[in-house]
């Protein structure tokens, strides 16, 4: 007996599920019908169709409207799932003929985003030439709450069960002054900047606890100086002008190290990585436009966070 069953279920129409979730989209015969472009006698025959083959009653029919009967609520969510994936189905296949198009919002740090849209959006551009990435830069983090954002790199810890977040690498801020700071304070231990002018990352006030370790102790120093912004690449430029030292994204540095501008400070102290994770939101990679920027980025962003040339 349970064959036939199993045969009948295999049938079932794609008519019959459009009918039978209208109706219980609109309430009624009429409306479904209305709404459908179809007679009101092809909207019934098309449920008593479903009811039959799964042998179960769908429909309280009253003299003006229609009720869901229990099974027929808990099925209609089944198939109102189904429906949504015949038209994820028609989208892709749809896209496919018109290649990846459209716009991907972004989001990141100034710095960390400058970075990724120098090497990304070139090779996006190649790739997809209909392709639009637009980049917010932004420290905030609140990124991901606003709809009008597609994907956002994060540094730090992703606490957010609603998203997907992918370790990209991560990367470490180094110490460095101009050669003459270096000279005039001679660091031998962390404990040394306390005495030090140091150029802080705040957007309130001067001062900071910068962390360093190695393999056998852990140093917060208690740090503080002149000056404080909220912008690395004002940072580095203070350090250029000799008024402090700077902790600074390692990718920033270029070959400000290995040309002697600036100087690598307390080589054996380092501070720890900073995590990098691309997220996005669940269901977001099966937009075609969202998965073309995806893909692109999970090409490239490792490969920029292993460089080994930054401090050569």
């Amino acid at each position: 007996m349970i064959e036939p069953m199993v045969q009948d279920i295999r049938t079932l129409g794609l008519p019959t599920l459009i009918s039978f979730h209208t109706v219980a989209k609109t309430g009624g015969i009429s409306a479904a019908a209305g709404q459908l472009g179809i007679a009101k006698s092809g909207v019934s025959r098309h449920v008593a169709q479903l009811e039959e083959q799964l042998g179960v009653k769908l429909l309280e029919r009253g003299a003006r409207s229609v009720k869901l009967t229990p099974i027929g609520e808990r099925l209609e969510h089944r198939i109102a799932s189904v429906l949504a994936e015949i038209d994820l189905i028609e989208d892709i296949a749809r896209e496919e003929s018109i290649g990846i198009s459209g716009q991907v919002n972004l989001a990141a740090t100034h710095e960390f985003g400058g970075l990724v849209a120098a090497k990304l959006f070139p090779l996006a551009r190649e790739r997809h030439p209909d392709l639009t990435l637009v980049m917010r830069p932004d420290y905030g983090f609140a990124d991901m709450q606003d709809p009008g954002i597609d994907i956002a790199f994060r540094i730090g810890t992703v606490h957010d069960d609603r998203l997907i977040a992918r370790e990209m690498g991560s990367f470490r801020r180094i110490l460095v002054a101009a050669p003459q700071v270096c000279a005039e304070y001679r660091l031998t231990h962390p404990r040394d900047l306390a005495n030090a002018p140091c150029l802080t990352f705040r957007g309130d006030r001067p001062g900071a606890v910068w962390e360093f370790e190695t393999a056998a102790e852990e140093t917060p120093v208690s740090v503080s100086g002149p000056l404080a912004v909220m912008s690395f690449h004002i940072l580095l430029d203070l350090a250029l002008a000799g008024l402090g030292f700077a902790l600074v994204p390692e990718f920033m540095l270029g070959d400000l190290v290995s040309s002697g501008r600036l100087v690598r400070c307390l080589p054996g102290f380092r501070v720890r990585p900073h995590p990098v994770f691309l997220t996005y939101r669940q269901g977001a990679r099966r937009v075609a436009r969202i998965e073309a920027a995806i893909k692109l980025s999970e090409e490239v962003i490792p490969g920029l966070l292993s460089r080994k040339d930054v401090l050569s």
